[in-house]
């Protein structure tokens, strides 16, 4: 694609977007200014000693003695038990003690345990019948929606399915699974899952990571070791590419009684802001064309 040229794009992801390139633009310029952390770790809520200003704790991962992974309720919850209109549950799981590290600057291990820390309390949630999807998610950065500098993940269990979730199997069930069919764009992988740009970015340098497999409902341990170095690698590649920006991770997996869905991660940088027209027509307006973002992730040494 010539770089004076946009491209209306929909692809087999449910994606529209307008690859709308800008002259002379190389991936590099998109670099933001890595936001440094202003709460000193004695006021963090979320730092080691502190832990009595949070909500009695629900579970933690322990190394050398001291809490490594911690998880407890939102003290502003949106879905809780003793509320009958938005009966669930909201919980936080810190990923480290560590005030100014993010996911990539963990090492495999603290990764591996944040994710076993994942698949745990999803397994909890659903343990509750009253809860029909829960969703993961985890806001890293004043634009990416995080409130508090510590980096942390959120859980919310809900007692229905969201419209969005449905639109989702159209893609990842059955024999026309498209996540089992990637072939472009991929710019990382290992021997159980890929990491690729979509052929229709809505945001700049956004990248999904799916199993090779079909349908891993629960990881193995081989599994879920995997799952944590490709996290780590493609993190670490955007990290580096663009300084650290600020992005949601989405967890995509299928309730319980799903008897067919292909699990995988939506990695949404917000490198630029939706307007008017994003939110007139659903239709995203991208700079970045994402086939030059897989290769500069691809090209980015770690």
């Amino acid at each position: 694609m010539s770089d004076d040229k946009s491209e209306a794009r929909t692809d087999e992801f449910g994606n529209c977007a307008v690859i709308t390139p800008h002259r002379g633009k190389r991936p590099e310029d998109f670099a933001t200014e890595r936001r440094m952390k202003t709460t000193l770790p004695s006021k963090c809520y979320f730092c080691p000693g502190n832990e009595k200003l949070t909500p009695p704790e629900i579970d933690r991962t322990e190394k050398n003695g001291k809490w490594e992974v911690r998880c407890f309720p939102n003290k502003f919850a949106a879905f809780r038990k003793d509320c009958p209109k938005a009966y669930g549950r909201h919980e936080i799981i810190v990923e480290t003690p560590n005030h100014y590290k993010t996911i990539s600057e963990l090492d495999g291990e603290n990764i591996l345990h944040y994710l076993q820390m994942v698949g745990k309390r999803v397994k909890s949630a659903y343990s509750d019948k009253r809860i029909k999807y829960v969703q993961v998610f985890k806001n890293e950065g004043h634009e990416g929606g995080a409130s508090l500098e510590h980096t942390h993940t959120q859980l919310v269990g809900m007692p229905f399915v969201p419209e969005d979730f449905e639109a989702k199997r159209k893609y990842a069930s059955g024999e026309k699974c498209a996540l089992c069919k990637v072939k472009r764009n991929v710019f990382a992988q290992n021997s159980e899952f890929i990491a690729f740009v979509p052929h229709a970015a809505r945001f700049h340098f956004e990248f999904w990571i799916a199993p090779k497999k079909h349908s891993m409902k629960r990881l193995g341990e081989g599994q879920m070791k995997e799952l944590a170095d490709i996290l780590k690698v493609s993190l670490s590649k955007l990290d580096k590419l663009v300084n650290y920006p600020p992005y949601n991770i989405l967890f995509f997996a299928a309730p319980p009684n799903e008897k067919d869905f292909h699990f995988h991660l939506c990695i949404t940088p917000r490198l630029a802001k939706w307007a008017g027209f994003e939110h007139a027509t659903g239709w995203v307006m991208n700079s970045v064309v994402p086939e030059e973002a897989a290769k500069a992730l691809k090209n980015t040494k770690i």
